[in-house]
């Protein structure tokens, strides 16, 4: 059964790139380039991965944990990977709060991002 992610950036090109990679390589994906989008996604189907982003605008505000935020207060099996190109530890720090599964930092290399979501994806549930 195919792996099936959500993917919430508001960098277009980079959450195509992402898309179209993942895809070519046997993964599902939708994607989102807002919360309000990845919320509505997620309210009506279901995903193994959410990958968010978390500055999902211009405004310096974190909406991807908005996402996990909702991931994790409705009980969704989703595993939740936060990544980032801001590498501050207000920014983990947080992430962890929220319980996020895994944080990574921009850039990704798409072959490493693709085996971390299929690693991810076949333990959900169980802590890594």
């Amino acid at each position: 059964m195919p792996i099936r992610i959500l993917i919430v950036d508001d960098e277009t090109s980079l959450l195509l790139a992402i898309s179209d990679y993942l895809t070519s390589h046997g993964f599902v994906c939708e994607c989102a380039s807002e919360a309000a989008e990845a919320v509505a996604l997620l309210a009506h189907v279901p995903f193994d991965v959410v990958l968010t982003d978390v500055y999902l605008s211009p405004v310096p505000q974190a909406d991807g944990f908005a996402v996990l935020t909702f991931v994790r207060e409705r009980g969704l099996s989703s595993r939740v990977v936060v990544m980032t190109a801001h590498d501050t530890q207000q920014v983990m720090a947080e992430a962890e709060r929220l319980a996020a599964d895994l944080f990574l930092l921009k850039p990704v290399p798409l072959p490493k991002l693709a085996e971390t979501l299929r690693t991810l994806a076949s333990t959900t549930g169980a802590p890594l």
